[in-house]
């Protein structure tokens, strides 16, 4: 007799499975999409438009870049950044401040890792709470052997 109060029960762990299917679902339809990252521009410092807004910055341009779309590799890709695309342009004398897709595809593994183990431990804890609580049906608990009774005769 197999003692199966111990084992979680089977809608339990479809659910659990379920469960599972759904977020690796969405975790690989989020994960395959590429990043974008909106990267902050500024004047070169080294330029000559820098020198003269530094004395006088109410001559910055109402229209001046402020940030630029950048798209990243996906969360999968080794590298932030595919290089052999070229950054887009940007206005003369203004730079990027700084390195576009670094943070926002580092963020993003992170962010994978976190949910990852977030699943995990939702999933072992269904599973461990669903031991405890489980309603004991279909369990067959062993019945004591009767003697046959003799009478004297």
């Amino acid at each position: 007799m197999i003692d199966q109060s111990h084992r979680p029960g089977k809608p339990s762990m479809i659910a659990a499975g379920a469960l599972v299917a759904w977020v690796l679902v969405l975790f690989f339809g989020w994960a395959i999409q590429p990043i974008d990252d909106t990267v902050p521009v500024e004047v070169d410092p080294t330029s000559e438009l820098a020198t003269i807004l530094a004395n006088q910055p109410e001559l910055t341009p109402i229209e001046a870049e402020r940030a630029q779309a950048v798209q990243c590799n996906s969360l999968f890709a080794s590298s932030p950044r595919d290089t052999a695309v070229p950054l887009p342009e940007l206005p003369p004398d203004y730079v990027y401040a700084r390195v576009p897709c670094v943070s926002p595809h580092s963020g993003a593994q992170l962010a994978a890792i976190v949910n990852v183990l977030a699943v995990v431990a939702l999933v072992i804890g269904w599973v461990s709470i669903s031991r405890r609580f489980r309603i004991e049906d279909g369990v067959i608990e062993p019945q004591p052997e009767q003697q046959p009774t003799t009478s004297p005769t």
